[in-house]
């Protein structure tokens, strides 16, 4: 069982981390609960005592045990964190390095796992500053559990509800679970897009962002992978503690591949070009008044392919953007590539396509089973595919 440190900030949300706190008290983790002083507005320190038995946090500097100093040694003493509710203010000085409570304090002195529960009002999630809060703390190494959709304290029904609390705790168990399963092992994953020269001008390309490849990459690498990021052309930071190899075509992309077939897992979320130019020009080709143009192309490697014939105990997991007859196809990929998983999405919808920061997708695996994600963030979605992978592959 574990040292779970929850966390509760100035929302109405609040009383279900009592319920939280009851749940994993329950299943026999010990926890220890942080209550910012907005908090105080709509809980009372008494009932988290009653029900953890330990006592509940509120002050920075107010030292119940003048042997240690509290802030530090409860990030200690935590296998993981959870801030449940989180509320745009918290997260906006969480993000930006302003530790000014007794559970900024606590963050700020934590080096284990944090998971946040947002909860408010659907145009407050949505302010691009807190957005971009957010995206700030993933990329930082926050796990975000998403917000639902439902009322809202403020008589809206729409996007902004806290996470139920089940699902809250049986997240805060699978990460306890499979944070260390990756531990010492080697995750390579493509991303974006490759590039086929025309001439030393043009190129043929597509729509990847390779967002989802690098949030996959963050995600692997927050579980203790050794991870591997053969990246074509983004415009994306450099993942934190990620060894990037950037390519440019499909050849370059193979040729990196190959070069690492001894890891773990290969993610291949990577939109490679299908097909490449017989023979590219050495100098611009010029436009002709009048006349057409016709390029010759021959396919590229089949670098998904390659890797499910060629792997030996590496679990191949390839993705599948398709525009119609989505699972059709997927599941004929999944067969015809010898993948053990395919990650099939439909990029006809542009909310969930390959420029946009969230995604829709269904993992479907070689022994027949189907486990949908409905639309999300990227970077959350990350998280669920890579616990899903952690426990598929251990098995």
């Amino acid at each position: 069982m574990a040292n779970i440190v929850i966390g509760v900030t100035g929302g109405i949300a609040a009383y279900k981390a009592v319920d939280l706190t009851s749940k994993l008290i329950q299943s026999g983790h010990a926890v220890r609960v942080v209550l910012t002083g907005n908090a105080l507005e709509f809980v009372t320190p008494l009932a988290f005592q009653a029900i953890s038995r330990n006592h509940v946090y509120t002050d920075t500097f107010k030292e119940e045990d003048p042997s240690v100093i509290s802030h530090i040694s409860i990030g200690e003493w935590a296998d993981i964190v959870v801030v449940a509710p989180i509320t745009a203010n918290t997260i906006s000085r969480l993000a930006n390095g302003i530790y000014d409570n007794m559970l900024l304090n606590v963050l700020a002195a934590n080096t284990r796992p944090v998971i946040l529960a947002p909860a408010m009002n659907v145009h407050m999630y949505q302010q691009p500053a807190v957005q971009r809060n957010m995206q700030t703390l993933m990329n930082d190494g926050y796990h975000f559990i998403d917000s639902e959709s439902g009322f809202l304290a403020c008589g809206y029904n729409a996007k902004g509800r806290m996470a139920n609390v089940p699902e809250i705790k049986a997240y805060v168990e699978e990460l306890l679970e499979t944070g260390e399963k990756f531990k010492g092992k080697k995750v390579m994953i493509t991303a974006g897009p490759t590039q086929e020269a025309i001439d030393p001008i043009r190129y043929i390309t597509n729509h990847s962002s390779g967002r989802m490849g690098y949030a996959l990459a963050e995600a692997a690498n927050r579980q203790g992978a050794e991870v591997v990021l053969i990246s074509g052309p983004v415009n994306l930071p450099v993942p934190y503690g990620v060894t990037v190899i950037d390519v440019v075509s499909t050849d370059d992309m193979f040729t990196a591949v190959k070069a690492n077939m001894d890891a773990s897992i290969g993610i291949f979320t990577a939109a490679v070009s299908d097909f490449t130019p017989v023979a590219p020009q050495s100098r611009k080709m010029k436009k002709q008044d009048g006349e057409s143009i016709s390029i010759d192309m021959k396919q590229t490697q089949d670098i998904l392919q390659y890797a499910g014939e060629n792997k030996s105990d590496m679990y191949v997991v390839g993705f599948a953007a398709e525009t119609d007859n989505v699972e059709q196809y997927a599941l004929a990929k999944l067969k015809r590539k010898n993948a053990d998983c395919i990650v099939m999405n439909d990029v006809s919808d542009p909310s969930i396509g390959m420029n946009s920061a969230d995604n829709e997708v269904v993992m479907l695996f070689k022994e027949g089973e189907r486990i949908p994600f409905e639309k999300m963030d990227k970077m959350v979605l990350a998280d669920r595919i890579i616990e899903v992978l952690a426990k598929r592959w251990t098995e």
